[in-house]
């Protein structure tokens, strides 16, 4: 294992969310080498809110009014283009987060073991309770959930004891948009498309990477926390916005043409779509053979990739 560890860009879209600070604050106290650390925060807020980054000089963040927001993808695609410099790795986190102690050593610790230059680190972590209420520890592998109305496939988790933890990373699938931990590289050669919305972000992230040859794990331990409880003090862009239904068409289109080859009644809704493409690398067929999903028929063909405890070997690194 390298002694060495990189340096890293923790990317957060915040919008409008009270809990940014913790999470930050959290972040850098549990980290061993939190000198290595920059934080990029793109905060979409209104004229009252209290929702902004704490001030710290590894911190930067860029502040908008929450009424010119576009959604989360539109968010972090700003936040790579504007805000990410030389970092060695990238991880992208959600602004309501906790985290274990050493999370970054033994993060980078975990990414050596898989032994693949191309390896992301991507899963939803466990569920926590402001301000600091944290679960019993399990390991978490996401597996296909179900098609939404869209007919967008969305993801759920499978567990298994903590006590049984595999000794490396577990061979996945999946991008999740809360917790990725990958070299910088991957999302500068597969850069988010700020025309997405909320779903279908992760599912086209997870076709598009792996195609050009980018591999999933799933932590063999807990790392962090995710607060997933709708907060009264945290309203999702979806709240606010009477666009919302225009977007989310916008972004069914993209999703539907990139994973189905369907082509959408508005041709706007195809705009700088080449900049967003598959890969070359592998193809769409066996993306869906690997992980039993079809597209064309928003059927999943498997369901549960963890066993009688143990995560079963569904893909290949």
């Amino acid at each position: 294992m390298s002694q060495n560890q990189p340096t890293v860009f923790v990317a957060i879209a915040n919008y409008r969310d009270k809990e940014v600070t913790s999470t930050i604050n959290d972040l850098l106290r549990q980290a061993t080498r939190p000198d290595l650390i920059r934080i990029g925060v793109l905060s979409q807020v209104m004229a009252d809110d209290d929702c902004c980054a704490p001030a710290h000089p590894q911190v930067e963040e860029i502040v908008i009014d929450a009424a010119t927001s576009q959604g989360v993808c539109w968010a972090r695609s700003r936040l790579y283009q504007e805000m990410l410099g030389d970092e060695a790795f990238i991880l992208q986190i959600d602004s309501h987060m906790r985290f274990e102690p050493g999370w970054d050593k033994r993060l980078f610790a975990m990414w050596e073991q898989c032994q693949n230059p191309k390896a992301i680190i991507s899963h939803y972590p466990l569920g926590y309770k402001p301000p600091n209420h944290l679960p019993n520890k399990e390991i978490t592998v996401l597996k296909p959930g179900k098609f939404n109305l869209g007919g967008t496939l969305v993801y759920q988790s499978d567990t298994y004891p903590y006590n049984d933890r595999p000794e490396s990373p577990i061979p996945s699938a999946f991008f999740s948009g809360n917790f990725l931990y990958t070299p910088a590289s991957a999302l500068k050669e597969v850069p988010y498309d700020p025309k997405l919305y909320f779903f279908g972000e992760e599912i086209t992230m997870s076709v598009r990477l792996w195609t050009h040859g980018w591999d999933f794990y799933a932590p063999n331990d807990v790392l962090a926390y995710h607060n997933y409880g709708k907060q009264t003090a945290r309203p999702r862009h979806w709240d606010d916005h009477a666009t919302v239904e225009q977007l989310e068409a916008r972004s069914v289109d993209r999703i539907q043409y990139l994973l189905t080859g369907r082509e959408p009644l508005n041709d706007e809704s195809l705009e700088d779509i080449e900049h967003y493409s598959l890969g070359e690398q592998r193809a769409l067929s066996d993306y869906e053979a690997m992980t039993k999903v079809d597209f064309q028929q928003q059927k999943i063909l498997e369901t549960h990739y963890v066993k009688a405890g143990r995560p079963v070997r569904l893909f290949k690194a």
